[in-house]
C-alpha cells in the first residue's frame, strides 16, 4: 500500500545504443544533426540513454521506497546524474523487462546498494520471467551462483523471484500487472520476442515493443498515464515507430489522460517531435509528450 504522492522518474529515455552515437560525433562530415546538437546546452534532452525509470512512493509504513525499472547499459551514468538531483537513497526492488543488453547489463553496478551498511548487507529482490532469468544467468553466472566468482571483488547479492505472463505479482506492497508485448521475432525461427510491460497504480509502462496483443490491451485499457515505445518516424522490426505509439495511444477506449513517448534514436530530434505531439492536444484528446532523461511525473 502507498500514501501520499507517487512519482515515475525518467531515468533514460533512448534505444539501445543511446544517444549521441560516438561515431556521429567524430565523423568528419558533421552530418548529423542530433548527435551533435548535445554538445551544447541547447540540446541536453537529446542526450538519451538506455530506457530505464524509479518508481518512487511512500509505503504505509512511512519509508520511501524505489523500485527500479531495467537497468541497462548506461544504467550507472544515469544514476550517477539523476539519483543525486531526484534524492533517491535506496534501491528497494529491480523489475526487469527483457533479457536485452540495454535492459540488464547495469546489474553488477547495483552491488554497491547491497553494501552501503557493512554491517547489515542486503539483497536486492529482482522480479524477471523465466527467459530473463535464463539469460541472466548465462550472462552473469556470479550473480546467481557466487562459488562462480573469480578474484576476491565484491559481486551483489540478488534475490531472483520468477513472474507468469498471465499473474500479477506485488512489489513493496504495490500490484504489478505483466503486459506481454512483442518485442521483434527469433532470427532463427520467426517467432515472436516477448517482452514486458507492467501496469501498476494508474500507469503502463511499455517500453520495448513491435506490436501488442489484444489481450495485453485490455489490460492497460483504463490506465491514466501511458509509457509507449516510440524509436523513429520510420517503422522498425522490433520498435513502435513514432505515428505507431500515436495510433495506439489513440486507439485506446477511454484514453489516457497524459502519455509519454520512450526509446529515441539518433534518427528523431526531441524537440521537433516534442512539437509535433504538442499540436495534436485537444478536448478530449490525450495530452503526449516526449519524455526526456531525469524528468520527474506525478503518477
Amino acid at each position: 500500500m502507498t500514501t501520499g504522492t507517487t512519482e515515475l522518474i525518467f531515468l533514460g529515455t533512448g534505444t539501445s545504443g543511446g544517444v549521441p552515437a560516438i561515431p556521429c560525433l567524430t565523423n568528419t562530415k558533421q552530418d548529423c544533426e542530433v548527435c551533435l546538437s548535445t554538445l551544447n546546452p541547447e540540446g541536453v534532452k537529446n542526450i538519451k540513454r538506455n530506457t530505464s525509470a524509479m518508481f518512487r512512493f511512500v509505503h504505509e509504513d512511512g519509508r520511501e521506497r524505489n523500485i527500479l525499472i531495467d537497468c541497462g547499459k548506461s544504467y550507472y551514468e544515469s544514476a550517477r546524474q539523476w539519483f543525486p538531483v531526484h534524492n533517491v537513497h535506496s534501491i528497494d526492488a529491480l523489475v526487469l523487462t527483457h533479457g536485452h543488453a540495454d535492459a540488464f547489463f547495469g546489474l553488477d553496478d547495483l552491488r554497491s546498494w547491497c553494501m552501503i551498511d557493512e554491517y547489515n548487507p542486503h539483497g536486492i529482490p529482482v522480479y524477471l520471467d523465466q527467459h530473463t532469468m535464463d539469460v541472466v544467468t548465462t550472462t552473469f553466472p556470479y550473480m546467481v551462483d557466487a562459488s562462480r566468482a573469480t578474484g576476491g571483488g565484491d559481486i551483489p547479492s540478488f534475490t531472483y523471484n520468477i513472474i507468469e505472463h498471465d499473474k500479477d505479482f506485488e512489489v513493496e506492497g504495490v500490484k504489478f500487472t505483466p503486459l506481454p508485448v512483442h518485442h521483434g521475432r527469433f532470427m532463427s525461427t520467426g517467432e515472436p520476442f516477448w517482452s514486458l510491460g507492467f501496469r501498476f497504480k494508474d500507469l503502463s509502462w511499455v517500453s520495448d515493443c513491435s506490436s501488442i496483443p489484444d489481450s495485453t490491451t485490455e489490460k492497460i485499457r483504463g490506465s491514466k498515464v501511458l509509457v509507449i515505445d516510440g524509436l523513429k518516424e520510420s517503422t522498425h522490426p522490433s520498435h513502435f515507430s513514432i505515428p505507431q505509439a500515436l495510433e495506439y495511444t489513440n486507439s485506446l477506449n477511454p484514453k489516457p489522460e497524459r502519455a509519454f513517448i520512450v526509446g529515441f534514436c539518433h534518427a528523431a530530434d526531441h524537440y521537433k517531435e516534442d512539437e509535433r505531439v504538442q499540436a495534436l492536444d485537444g478536448e478530449g484528446m490525450t495530452k503526449i509528450r516526449v519524455a526526456y532523461d531525469g524528468q520527474k511525473i506525478i503518477i
